[in-house]
């Protein structure tokens, strides 16, 4: 029997799950990152990238205070998945345990199994999206800290992962409204298979061919959007004075090609053979091996299909 969600995800793009997780759930990653925060402030304080630790300020005005003066890029050390370029031996990655809690979440995965099947790999292009106010983000910083432009998840791997069923779990921290930055999506868009993306500072589909009008999203706190694999989407600009926090979690078929073959998947769940399923030190493990594989290559390939010297990217 299908189910709703994969209905309504067929038919539309995506759909809404509210109250996926509850606020322990929520609190064990808002405390995973606020232990992260106090590890990596004096560190890049002691590398001159900050004046001050600010120590003994809420995690989100801490992090929103480091972030509006940091002297280069600092987000990257608190993402789930090594960068898209260049990686280098000392790369960080927040690979701990509450990170992989999360993304073995029976609660999350009951509804990706009610949509791809009960043999579910975590598909390792994964993101945390800790946006803060525009109005504050320093000059350089990561600019998908700032808005994330017109794209498919699809068009932002490889080819070989095209006929896998990749779906998006995009779930909320905090509450996520038009005003600080929530996703917006073109409903049906999916329908009309690849668009064309340029690589211009962002991998993102130039706005004349969207396919519709953009629908905004505003969701609750622990609620989610699954979305398919060829959802045109983007974020909004946050223009409030908290943070926007977010995961871009993907899901699909274990076995299938993610995409992102030099990154490792997590085996989350197996109905066929539970023994599959990683352990946390496996999971973590794994990324080590790929940061050093990584890290020793002269040259890393491309990530997506597409070339700046496109009619449509002109």
């Amino acid at each position: 029997m299908i189910s709703a969600l994969k209905t309504q995800i067929d038919s539309v793009g995506f759909a809404i799950v509210e109250n996926l997780l509850d606020a322990p759930a929520l609190q064990a990653i808002i405390d995973d990152y606020c232990q992260l925060l106090e590890r990596l402030a004096p560190q890049w304080q002691a590398q001159g990238l900050i004046s001050s630790t600010y120590q003994g300020l809420p995690f989100e005005q801490r992090l929103t205070a480091i972030l509006g003066e940091a002297k280069r890029d600092v987000f990257a050390y608190m993402d789930i998945a090594l960068s898209n370029e260049t990686v280098r031996a000392d790369a960080t990655i927040n690979i701990s345990r509450a990170v992989y809690d999360l993304l073995r979440d029976e609660r999350i995965l009951d509804q990706v199994e009610a949509v791809i099947g009960g043999e579910i790999l975590a598909n390792p292009i994964q993101h945390v999206r800790i946006k803060p106010p525009q109005r504050k983000v320093a000059p350089g910083m990561a600019n998908l800290t700032t808005e994330t432009k017109w794209h498919q998840d699809q068009g932002v791997h490889r080819p070989n992962a095209d006929d896998t069923e990749i779906l998006t779990v995009w779930l909320a921290i905090t509450d996520a409204t038009i005003d600080n930055g929530c996703l917006q999506a073109v409903p049906y868009s999916h329908l009309d298979g690849i668009t064309e993306h340029c690589p211009f500072e962002q991998v993102e589909i130039p706005q004349h061919l969207l396919a519709g009008e953009p629908l905004a999203l505003p969701i609750k706190a622990g609620d989610a959007i699954f979305m398919h694999r060829l959802t045109q989407h983007s974020s909004l600009v946050n223009r409030s004075d908290s943070i926007r926090w977010s995961f871009d979690l993907r899901y699909q078929p274990i076995g299938a090609p993610t995409g992102r073959d030099e990154f490792p998947g997590l085996i989350a769940r197996s109905r066929r053979d539970p023994a599959q399923v990683q352990t946390y030190e496996e999971w973590r493990d794994s990324w080590y091996a790929a940061k050093a594989y990584l890290a020793a290559l002269e040259e890393r390939p491309l990530t997506h299909r597409w070339s700046a010297g496109a009619e449509v990217c002109a």
